[in-house]
């Protein structure tokens, strides 16, 4: 809630603003309020007319699909959505006697790292026709 909200909203700190405030600034104060929750109002009754259209065709769609002989299970697959999918390995070597892959994106692995600063170069880490087990 924001601080004009906070003030608002609180009883004893609006009476005194009202009486401490001209007739003619609470009258025009009044006026806008009114156009602008006139204007709010409209955009509610919208938003539910929407909101309901969208409930009546979501029902008449299920009313469909039932009297076809279906049912909503019958749309919905029961695997769930991969979101990624893994990298083809680019390189390969082995650490402690144990083969291990990069696909050559994010974070250079330490051990090509270092053998590369040792005077190997990346492409002899290079995985070459179906050397990919």
């Amino acid at each position: 809630m924001n601080h004009i909200q906070e003030e608002l909203t609180s009883e004893r700190i609006l009476k005194k603003f009202l009486r401490e405030s001209d007739f003619t600034f609470l009258e025009k104060l009044r006026e806008r309020i009114s156009s602008i929750l006139d204007e709010k109002r409209a955009e509610h009754i919208e938003q539910e007319n929407q909101r309901h259209q969208r409930e009546e065709k979501r029902k008449e769609l299920l009313a469909l699909i039932e009297s076809e002989g279906f049912s909503l299970s019958d749309f919905a697959d029961d695997k769930p959505v991969k979101k990624t999918t893994k990298r083809k390995p680019k390189y390969k070597y082995s650490e402690n006697d144990k083969i291990k892959y990069w696909s050559g994106v994010g974070h250079m692995p330490v051990f090509i790292k270092r053998e590369i600063d040792a005077g190997k170069t990346l492409e002899s880490f290079l995985i070459t026709g179906d050397s990919y087990e």
